[in-house]
């Protein structure tokens, strides 16, 4: 369990050092970035186990790429517009989307406790959603944008569960960033460049290294337990969002992030429950071994 724990850190970390980012530099631009920092370490490594660069379907592996682009690219707005332990947390949604397409797409049977949990998981979300004075801490459309974001990582997550029948797990993690760059361009091309300063490339780094990391320890993690138990880990990429999001940009966190948090974890932990009770029975419950951003 030790390396999902990393993994959550450094996902944890990306997103902190991302809402630094989004300050003064172009969304896309900062994606443009991250992309081409994780393309090259992807890409020596990849070459350095003699693997696969092309892969078999590469229709599948550039839907995959596209999603995750996407996603990231909601994910990184959202960070931008609001509390950062908030942001993170509406981001744990994807595993429920997810359920819902690979059972529309893929035939995967979403398990006893899927409903129980959606509706923990609409319930967290409302609690969430700003009202009143808390509009104020954030953008009244950063939860919906973080929402779109969950929902397009279900889509990454989909289209690896696809690839994987095919494709090595390092070429899939290759064609992300690989579709992610080429995609920024015409973003960066409508917002306009601006010349990252001396210690903006120390945040490019750490949201390259940190999002590198935690691709590794996530593969690695999910080589040694079953995505069941894999599932325990979400809540601790909230966890240390919230501490960072105190410790670096002083947001405190409120009744109601607390109460909306703990019904989000409580639904991530119960679709965890089923997914542990397909990989018993030896279902089609094995998970990818990559996150979506």
């Amino acid at each position: 369990m030790g390396d999902m724990v990393l993994s959550a850190f450094f996902f944890a970390v990306m997103a902190a050092a991302i809402k630094v980012l989004g300050r003064v530099m172009p969304l896309q631009e900062l994606i443009f970035f991250r992309a081409l920092g994780c393309v090259l370490m992807t890409y020596w490594w990849v070459r350095r186990k003699n693997l696969p660069v092309l892969g078999k379907r590469p229709g599948v592996l550039a839907a995959r790429g596209a999603f995750g682009h996407l996603a990231l690219s909601c994910y990184a707005w959202s960070l931008s517009h609001q509390p950062l332990a908030e942001a993170v947390l509406l981001q744990q949604v994807s595993p429920l989307f997810t359920a819902i397409l690979a059972f529309w797409l893929l035939r995967e049977p979403a398990g006893k406790m899927f409903v129980p949990a959606f509706v923990l998981a609409v319930a967290g979300v409302a609690l969430l959603l700003p009202a009143g004075p808390a509009v104020v801490a954030r953008h009244p459309h950063a939860p919906a944008v973080a929402l779109l974001g969950a929902l397009l990582s279900s889509g990454a997550y989909v289209a690896v569960r696809d690839a994987v029948r095919t494709e090595h797990p390092m070429t899939i993690v290759l064609w992300f960033p690989f579709v992610s760059l080429a995609m920024s361009v015409p973003g960066m091309a409508l917002e306009g460049v601006v010349l990252p300063g001396g210690r903006d490339w120390v945040w490019l780094f750490a949201v390259a290294l940190s999002g590198q990391f935690g691709q590794v320890f996530l593969t690695r993690g999910l080589s040694k337990v079953p995505a069941g138990r894999a599932t325990l880990a979400n809540p601790l990429t909230t966890a240390f969002g919230a501490v960072f999001g105190w410790l670096a940009f002083e947001e405190a966190v409120g009744w109601n992030t607390l109460a909306g948090g703990s019904a989000l974890i409580a639904a991530i932990l119960l679709a965890g429950q089923a997914r542990r009770g397909q990989e018993h029975r030896g279902g089609a419950a094995d998970s990818d071994p990559i996150s979506p951003v």
